[in-house]
């Protein structure tokens, strides 16, 4: 039987974790946001690295699936390549090229940029092959997303500075957290110290992140913490079960952990007009993360995060 035309968008959509995409942009965001801070120069968004790091997210995605084609036929059995709507050689050029087109795009904003692009690169192909054999594999998925408030952050500067590794740790301990609690929620009996351990990772995640913004303003720097608190409590009580629910929850409340950071430093941006900062890169900063957030819950309903 063919596959209509609108199943085979729906897979690719399924394929690209599409859902995902709007938390990619605010964990790059984040970084551009405490760079353009940081610069001193007339600030202007690096539209071609936020591309980029959306090729990246979807081209290891369609990796990761390529890679996984026999386990897939067992366990996920729906997936595209396993339902035979795509050849599996089209996946692999495919994330290839989009590798490939999001590295050269990295280039335009030095050599600082593209060198974290090749060692994204890296970290994806390293999970892409260990992830179905170490629970480890949570590492280089958390140090992926990591890089992305990097990039951001170099992409508006020539040299590093502590900033932008506030959000990229915390990102690392949200992402290993999430991976663990997904792991360990399907399990038929978890054992309470694994409970206990993911969240607590989960909200030392937010106490890392707040430290930055603490630090420039202890006055008003926690206020980032009560809308990451309300989701995260949400993702844990209500979306707790079934597994899938909690996991999307999860993933959809990233955003909430760049806006730990944004939200007190704009505000405060707001309350000192000494700082010349545009309107529209505090707006940015402030409406980003949680229409991340929102956007990243609609999308689920088109196609499922994980």
């Amino acid at each position: 039987m063919a596959v209509r035309n609108d199943g085979k968008i729906h897979a690719l959509l399924a394929t690209a974790r599409i859902a995902n995409v709007p938390s990619v942009l605010s964990n790059l965001a984040v970084g551009v946001f405490l760079g353009g801070l940081a610069s001193g120069r007339e600030f202007v968004w690096p539209g071609w690295l936020l591309v980029a790091g959306v090729l990246f997210y979807v081209s290891g995605n369609v990796l990761n699936d390529w890679a996984d084609l026999d386990w897939d036929k067992e366990k996920r059995p729906e997936r595209a390549l396993p339902r035979g709507m795509f050849s599996a050689r089209s996946y692999l050029l495919l994330s290839i090229g989009g590798f490939t087109i999001a590295t050269l795009l990295t280039a335009l904003y030095g050599i600082g940029v593209l060198g974290v692009s090749l060692l994204l690169v890296a970290l994806i192909l390293l999970y892409t092959f260990i992830h179905k054999k170490t629970f480890l594999s949570v590492i280089p998925m958390g140090l992926c997303r990591a890089c992305l408030p990097v990039m951001g952050y170099l992409a508006m500067r020539e040299s590093l500075s502590p900033f932008p590794f506030y959000p990229a740790l915390a990102l690392l301990i949200y992402i290993v957290a999430l991976s663990l609690s997904a792991r360990w929620e399907s399990m038929a009996r978890i054992p309470p110290e694994k409970i206990r351990l993911s969240r607590g990772l989960l909200i030392a995640s937010g106490w890392v992140a707040v430290c930055l913004p603490m630090q420039v303003n202890p006055m008003l720097g926690w206020i980032g913490l009560v809308p990451f608190g309300i989701v995260l409590g949400m993702a844990l009580t209500r979306y707790r079960t079934p597994v899938p629910a909690h996991v999307s929850a999860l993933l959809a409340g990233i955003p909430m952990l760049d806006w730990v950071v944004t939200l007190p430093l704009a505000l405060t941006c707001l309350g000192h007009q000494s700082m010349s900062v545009p309107g529209y890169h505090l707006l940015i900063a402030i409406a980003l993360p949680p229409l991340a957030l929102i956007s990243g819950r609609w999308m689920q309903r088109i196609a499922p995060a994980t």
